[in-house]
């Protein structure tokens, strides 16, 4: 039964992780979209509202990501296992274009997956036990 209770708490702990990387995105991309409004001047504007667009479309994304790991908690690991780049390339492409404040959300990504890494036998165990995660 704790071995249950883990798989429980890793599978909610992740979730309620991907939850907060979404509204952290969130606010960078308003910050990116209204600070590129203030720079659109020097050229340098357009880019940041452009990686600001993108991020709000990946925090809609991510949004999708997490009900689907709430029907589907034996997604998590796969999914972070193969995310390393993607996670890598955005922490680029915010560090470049979007000024350095995509840069933290980039690094929480990396926590989210490094938690994800060390938990795998917890994201394992007791998933299939046909409890409901919706309710997080």
């Amino acid at each position: 039964m704790p071995e249950l209770l883990d798989g429980k708490r890793a599978v909610n702990t992740v979730i309620r992780r991907l939850g907060i990387s979404v509204v952290f995105w969130i606010i960078i991309a308003i910050l990116q979209i209204l600070g590129g409004l203030f720079l659109i001047v020097f050229g340098y504007g357009v880019s940041m509202i452009l990686c600001g667009a993108w991020n709000i479309y990946a925090s809609v994304s991510r949004m999708k990501l997490m009900d689907q790991f709430k029907a589907n908690p034996e997604l998590i690991y796969p999914y972070y296992e193969r995310d390393l780049n993607h996670i890598l390339i955005f922490l680029g492409i915010n560090l470049i274009f979007g000024g350095f404040i995509g840069v933290f959300a980039s690094c929480y990504d990396l926590l989210i997956r490094d938690y994800v890494m060390k938990h795998r036998e917890d994201l394992s165990i007791g998933l299939n036990s046909g409890d409901d995660y919706g309710q997080l």
